[in-house]
């Protein structure tokens, strides 16, 4: 009796995965070399390497007139230096994770080569972090640039001597640096030539020099972008018809509209700007039967732009009433103002043929136009808590342009009890003298602002239950809104606070604050 016995199979196995590493083994000349005369460097590692990113990690600080040429040779790395190299300065080539392995990209982390073409090794540090000017949050990868000149034009026109990147939060930190007076800038150098020189590049700066003659690790730069002093069109379209939407750059107080297309009667198209001025919608009135239409945009008599839309067919608009909405849910929020919207300007309104009934009740209620096209209107009446409502708005109360009706429209809602909502009662204590704006906010959205001096209380009524924030702005022109900055006139950003810890309110809770405004 013969027996086969058949071998598992399994799969094959290469071990353990690689987690270290390269580890240097050497370098010629050594790493913190002195009297450094030579072109070229070679580093050698224990295991074969390769370079990612390079471009995007390596950095090289104080900059050299050319770049140095970085090559992989195996288990080396080879560096070919210019002849440009400055006399008694030290030299740090910083690689971050640029050095890894071949089989499992491991990096070597921060490797950094420093040499000295002195007799001493510079040792200083400066390091700090970058925020954004408006929000506060960390902008990466900004590019932070020290010069030993202290002209005001260096960051347009110079190279910096010493340069670093910023991290994931918004750190930097620059070393081996010589005793000196520096000015401080970050910018989000977008065509990467250390040069603030494009009009939407964000810049931060310090208003005076800084002398560096020990180690220093607290600066902050507050990074903006300035404000364009070329008024234009950013984006213009027709996606809905009779609509012309056009956003602008900047607001413009005292925007003018002519349109240039022939045989288009002045009456034909209403202007509406929004509340800040930087968006406007040129609504039509009737069919123009033409396939484009040019406009001018003025700001106080200078033209900003000229525009050539492409305008959807009259032929295949074939809406049959006018399109009204309302702001109510089944279950409606107390203390909020009920809004009727309609899709287009409404030429002639009915507001009295609405009706609100209050437990089938019908109550007195006051409706009005908010806006001057007519296309908002807002029914005010105290509403009571947990009380059933229903809204009837018959059809015809509205009618647009186009002679088009809204059709019949009954909502049903339910209010909300007073025990559904939280309350924030806030005291500021702020240690400046300015006028400043509290905003708060909740998921990213402003609820409520109040424009203040001095010390003040504010109590924030009917808060749905949720986490908020508090923000506040120093409103140093009392223009009552953030104002940015302008490095040419040496003006920084108006300057921002928040609330140190996110605000958490359940319902039925009173939250008392206290905020006491320190630098």
């Amino acid at each position: 009796m013969i027996v086969f016995s058949c071998a598992q199979i399994v799969p094959l196995s290469g071990g353990d995965q690689d987690l270290e590493p390269p580890k240097e083994l050497g370098s010629i000349p050594g790493n913190g070399s002195l009297h450094f005369t030579g072109n070229e460097i070679t580093i050698e590692f224990d295991e074969f390497i390769q370079l990612q990113n390079l471009q995007s990690q390596l950095i090289v600080s104080p900059l050299m007139d050319e770049k140095p040429e970085i090559t992989v040779k195996g288990k080396k790395l080879v560096i070919s230096l210019p002849d440009s190299l400055r006399e008694n300065t030290t030299y740090s080539l910083n690689f971050g994770e640029a050095i890894t392995d071949i089989t499992e990209n491991n990096p070597v982390p921060n490797y950094k080569y420093v040499f000295s073409t002195g007799d001493y090794l510079d040792s200083l540090s400066y390091s700090g972090s970058v925020v954004n000017a408006f929000d506060l949050t960390p902008p990466e990868k900004m590019v932070v640039l020290l010069y030993d000149q202290l002209e005001d034009s260096v960051p347009y026109l110079s190279r910096p001597r010493y340069v670093a990147i910023t991290d994931k939060e918004g750190k930097f930190s620059i070393g081996n640096m010589a005793a000196g007076t520096y000015k401080v800038f970050a910018i989000n150098d977008i065509n990467g030539n250390y040069l603030f020189d494009l009009p939407n590049e964000q810049i931060a700066f310090l208003k005076e020099p800084v002398q560096v003659n020990q180690n220093q690790n607290n600066a902050v730069l507050e990074v903006f972008e300035e404000e364009s002093k070329q008024q234009f069109v950013l984006k213009s379209e027709n996606k809905e018809y009779s609509k012309i939407s056009m956003i602008l750059n900047n607001p413009a107080e005292g925007i003018e509209l002519q349109v240039l297309s022939e045989n288009v009667p002045a009456d034909s198209w209403l202007l509406e700007k929004n509340k800040t001025e930087d968006s406007l919608t040129l609504w039509l009135t009737r069919p123009l039967g033409i396939d484009r239409l040019e406009l001018e945009l003025r700001d106080r008599e200078k033209v900003i732009d000229t525009l050539d839309i492409s305008l959807l067919s009259d032929k295949k608009w074939d809406e049959k009433s006018l399109p009204v909405l309302t702001n109510c849910s089944k279950i409606f929020d107390l203390n909020k103002a009920l809004q009727i919207r309609s899709g287009r300007p409404v030429k002639v309104a009915h507001p009295e043929l609405i009706q609100l009934f209050e437990d089938s009740t019908a109550v007195s209620i006051d409706v009005r136009s908010v806006n001057e096209l007519n296309s908002v209107f807002q029914l005010n009446y105290s509403f009571k808590e947990q009380t059933r409502y229903k809204l009837m708005i018959p059809k015809g109360t509205f009618r647009d342009h186009f002679g088009l009706y809204n059709d019949t429209i009954q909502v049903d809602f339910t209010s909300k009890a007073s025990s559904d909502y939280g309350t924030i009662a806030l005291t500021v204590e702020p240690n400046f003298n300015e006028n400043y704006i509290v905003q708060l906010y909740k998921n990213k959205q402003r609820v409520e602002q109040q424009f203040l001096q001095g010390q003040a209380a504010i109590n924030y009524k009917y808060l749905k239950p949720g986490n908020y924030e508090l923000k506040l702005i120093v409103d140093s022109n009392n223009d009552k809104k953030w104002t940015t900055g302008q490095y040419l006139e040496h003006r920084q950003p108006e300057k921002v606070y928040y609330y140190e810890k996110q605000i958490v309110l359940k319902a039925n809770w009173d939250n008392e604050i206290n905020w006491i405004i320190k630098d």
